[in-house]
C-alpha cells in the first residue's frame, strides 16, 4: 500500500507539501498541485484519515444520539411491545445521505436519561465532530452542558432555542389527518396520543383541537387518550380500553404507524373490517403503513428530508462557527391509501 513518503518521492515534493495538496491549501502553486495529485492517482494512494484528525484534533464522525423514553421492551426483540425506532432508523437515512460526499462517518448511541445528569457517551467522552440528537426527549439542560463541551449539536425533531434544529409542524400534521376523516363525515372519533412524557403528544393535541374545533367539536376525555406505550402494543391496549368502556367510534387517528398496526390486531380479533366499519388515520409515515392491510391513510412528515437539512446545517456549523442559528420547520403532507371510507348513512 502507497505511502504518503512514496507520493512525495513519486511528484518530487516533500511529504508537507503533499499533506497541503490533500488539505487543499491555497498555498500550492498549481503545477506542484498537479504533479501531486497524478503521483495520488498512479499510486492509487489512499490518505490516512486517522492519522490526519490526531493532528487537526478531529475524528470525521458525527454522534446520533437518539434518546429512549423508558427501559420498556418485550423479552422479545421482535414482539409486539417492540420500539421499532422507525423514526430514528429514516433520519439517519437521511443523514447518511446528506454525508455521501463527505469524509464522514456516523457513531451510534441509544440514550436513556435516567435524571442523573450524565451526558451521553459520544457527548462525554468527546468522540465526534458534533451531535445530532433525534427527538423531543433530551432535558434542554443537557443540551446546554453538550454546547459548553464546545461540540456542534443539531436536533431533528424538536426545537432547542440555544442549536441548530430542523422538525416538521407537528400540529398541521396531525390536523391534516383529522380534518379528512372529518371531510368524510366523520363525527365519532377518538385520537390515540402518543404517551404523555413525549413534548410531541401536546403538539399533537394542539392539531387534534384545531380540526375539532372548525367543525363545531371538543376534545374531551372520552375521545382523546393518551398510549401507555410508543408501540404496537401500546395501540393495542388503547383500543382495548375503549371498547371495554363501550365508545366504540366509527374513525380513529393515531399518533404514529406502529400504534395504529396495533390497533388493526385488536379490531382484527373483534371481526371489526376497516374500512367498512371502522376508518383509520395515522401519522409519521413509514414502510410500516404501505405494508399494513389495508394500507393505511397517513401523514408524511419528510423525515429522510429532515435528516439531510440537518446534515447541511452541521456542516455549515462546523465550516462557520459564528453562523446565525438556524430553525427550519417542514409542512407535512398527507398521504391517501385505503384505510380511510366513506360515512355510511
Amino acid at each position: 500500500m502507497a505511502t504518503i513518503w512514496d507520493v512525495a518521492a513519486r511528484a518530487g515534493v516533500s511529504k508537507s507539501t503533499v499533506s497541503l495538496v490533500l488539505n487543499k491549501s491555497p498555498l500550492v502553486k498549481d503545477e506542484t498541485r498537479e504533479r501531486v495529485e497524478q503521483a495520488i492517482r498512479e499510486l492509487n494512494y489512499v490518505p490516512n484519515n486517522n492519522a490526519r484528525g490526531l493532528v487537526k484534533r478531529e475524528s470525521k464522525c458525527f454522534g446520533v444520539i437518539i434518546p429512549r423514553s423508558d427501559l420498556h421492551s418485550a423479552q422479545n426483540i421482535y414482539d409486539f411491545g417492540y420500539h421499532t425506532s422507525l423514526y430514528a432508523f429514516n433520519v439517519m437515512n437521511g443523514i447518511s445521505s446528506g454525508l455521501m460526499n463527505s469524509d464522514y462517518g456516523l457513531l451510534i448511541e441509544h440514550f436513556f436519561d435516567d435524571g442523573s445528569g450524565e451526558l451521553p457517551s459520544l457527548a462525554r467522552n468527546n468522540r465526534v465532530d458534533g451531535v445530532f440528537l433525534i427527538g423531543n426527549l433530551m432535558q434542554s439542560q443537557m443540551v446546554d452542558e453538550i454546547v459548553k463541551r464546545g461540540i456542534p449539536v443539531v436536533v431533528i425533531g424538536h426545537h432547542y432555542p440555544q442549536v441548530d434544529c430542523v422538525t416538521t409542524d407537528v400540529p398541521q400534521g396531525i390536523y391534516l389527518g383529522v380534518r379528512h376523516l372529518l371531510e368524510k363525515g366523520y363525527r365519532n372519533i377518538c385520537y390515540l396520543n402518543s404517551p404523555v412524557r413525549y413534548g410531541s403528544s401536546l403538539s399533537r393535541l394542539d392539531g387534534l383541537r384545531g380540526a375539532f374545533e372548525e367543525f363545531g367539536l371538543c376534545v374531551t376525555e372520552e375521545n382523546h387518550i393518551y398510549c401507555q406505550h410508543n408501540t404496537g402494543e401500546g395501540g393495542y391496549l388503547a383500543a382495548k380500553l375503549l371498547w371495554e368502556r363501550d365508545m366504540c367510534p366509527d374513525a380513529l387517528a393515531t399518533a404514529n404507524e406502529q400504534i395504529a398496526l396495533g390497533v388493526m390486531r385488536f379490531l382484527y380479533e373483534k371481526g371489526i373490517r376497516i374500512p367498512d366499519d371502522i376508518s383509520i388515520v395515522t401519522y409519521e409515515a413509514s414502510v410500516l403503513g404501505g405494508y399494513a392491510s389495508p394500507a393505511l391513510t397517513t401523514v408524511n412528515v419528510e423525515k429522510e428530508r429532515m435528516g439531510k437539512i440537518a446534515t447541511e446545517m452541521m456542516l455549515r456549523r462546523l465550516s462557520d462557527p459564528d453562523w446565525e442559528l438556524q430553525y427550519e420547520r417542514l409542512q407535512p403532507k398527507l398521504v391517501l391509501r385505503e384505510s380511510v371510507g366513506e360515512v355510511q348513512r
